[in-house]
């Protein structure tokens, strides 16, 4: 199917063995046209199956962008010796940390995400002073 609608993200990349080219898109979101409370946000990767226009719902513009985004995060994490010419795509299309297992649990994973991070903030700035000249 092709894409005919702006496109907010054109990610190329190639994957496998044979490293197949491929491309993942993802649109702009936008009004249901026939649900005015929901959004929806169009996404598509050409080069795998089917390569298909899909679209994610969601109750904002975010929300449906998010879960588009996510789709494709999720599709291209299970692709094998995945390279592209620019950025990897876990920046281009970040992971999401679900809310699916309630909010408390959700912010638990983001307390332990940022404790981590705060781990090696130090770790890097302890290496930094380190190489810095007195």
């Amino acid at each position: 199917m092709e894409w005919n609608e702006p496109c907010l993200v054109q990610y190329e990349f190639r994957f496998g063995a044979k490293q197949r080219p491929a491309v993942a898109r993802l649109g702009f979101p936008r009004p249901d046209e026939k649900d005015t409370d929901v959004w929806v946000c169009s996404f598509q990767i050409q080069g795998l199956k089917d390569g298909r226009v899909r679209a994610a719902r969601g109750g904002d513009g975010l929300q449906s962008l998010t879960i588009a985004a996510s789709v494709i995060r999720k599709s291209l994490d299970r692709l094998r010796n995945i390279s592209a010419d620019v950025i990897p795509h876990e920046i281009i299309f970040p992971r999401y940390v679900p809310f699916c297992a309630g909010l408390e649990f959700h912010r638990s994973l983001c307390n332990v995400l940022d404790l981590e991070i705060k781990k090696k903030e130090r770790q890097l700035a302890r290496r930094n002073a380190r190489k810095k000249p007195t």
